[in-house]
């Protein structure tokens, strides 16, 4: 008898009873999946055909650490609310974006208030400078955005009032379960109005050619190389060259200009956060009356300065009938990509 078949097999029909709905799924960009490569998302809600069977094992491996670490904070006595079996699932419809959080847990050191986490497992050999991972945030801070959205609609009294301060993501090593880091996240309340366009075009493509294969351009290439079931209809290798396939749908031109796109984004995105998480710091420094402050190391610093002069105004109001065609510069290239 071959007991790891057999394991396998039963973990199969044990997921087999989950309460899944593939055709719901598939409506829906979902935020365990939101920070991954797009194209990656499509094929799968498009029934693509896989390169290979696909690997539930890291899958199962997180499953089984998260119900661990929920089941030791609960023998801790630390509060929490829609953990475990009480998860909330959460749907848009009009931002077509759904999220299943991981839940919230009662910050014990001040009680003041709730943390949104979500809960992950690593390999002990991963790169620990590279987390919380980038998709991991989009994650829990999706999540905390649609529950404070809930929240401040009436719909959740399971908070009893209190707000949820800001978010974690939790790692524990799949080799030490005592091995446990974790990392603290704002807030991001726009996190649904800035994924929507995002979901909007995963889920209105007609196909994926117009799609930028984005886990060519990861930090790793080890979504197209590792986790990704879709390399041959995508039209990569494996380790995140584009062959065949690739080559018809432009190349490396096609990847360039994805390359752009997933850029400009990224760019977009990260601008966002810092915009409001300065806010926030700040806010915080003026309710305190403080103008200084040191956060793990670094020095924050609330000041004022002098309004910019409005050069084109004093041209404008100043130089009346005055030619300034002598004053041009070269001109330089612009390229737009929409």
């Amino acid at each position: 008898m071959n007991l790891g078949d057999a394991i396998r097999t039963g973990a199969d029909a044990i997921d087999a009873r989950k309460k899944f709905d593939p055709k719901v799924r598939a409506q829906y960009m979902n935020a365990s999946e939101a920070g991954t490569c797009i194209r990656k998302q499509w094929y799968s809600k498009n029934g693509a055909k896989k390169d290979k069977p696909e690997d539930w094992g890291y899958a199962r491996r997180g499953n089984a650490g998260e119900t661990y670490m929920v089941s030791r904070l609960q023998a801790a006595n630390v509060p929490m609310c829609f953990t475990g079996e009480e998860q909330l699932q959460l749907r848009d419809d009009e931002r077509m974006l759904s999220c299943t959080p991981d839940g919230l847990v009662w910050d014990t050191d001040h009680d003041d208030g709730w943390i949104a986490v979500e809960f992950k497992t690593i390999d002990p050999r991963v790169n620990r400078a590279y987390l919380p991972k980038e998709e991991h945030i989009t994650q829990v801070q999706l999540g905390a955005a649609l529950m404070a959205e809930m929240a401040e609609q009436g719909d959740l009294p399971e908070l009893g009032g209190h707000p949820i301060k800001y978010c974690k993501v939790v790692y524990m090593c799949a080799s030490n379960f005592n091995d446990i880091i974790e990392h603290k996240v704002p807030r991001a309340d726009k996190a649904g109005d800035r994924l929507a366009p995002r979901a909007s075009r995963l889920l209105k493509a007609k196909s994926a050619s117009k799609l930028p294969r984005e886990g060519v351009e990861t930090r790793n290439k080890s979504e197209c190389k590792q986790r990704c079931p879709f390399n041959e209809v995508c039209g990569v290798d494996g380790a995140g060259s584009s062959t065949g396939q690739g080559k018809k749908d432009g190349g490396d031109l096609t990847v360039q200009v994805n390359e752009f796109v997933v850029a400009k984004t990224a760019e977009e995105e990260a601008k966002a956060r810092k915009t409001s998480a300065g806010e926030l710091i700040k806010a915080i420094l003026q309710r305190n009356g403080m103008t200084t402050l040191e956060v793990d190391g670094h020095a924050v610093k609330l000041g004022t300065r002098a309004g910019s002069i409005s050069y084109a105004k004093v041209v404008k109001d100043h130089c009346q009938g005055v030619d300034l065609e002598p004053y041009r510069g070269a001109p330089s290239e612009i390229l737009t990509v929409k």
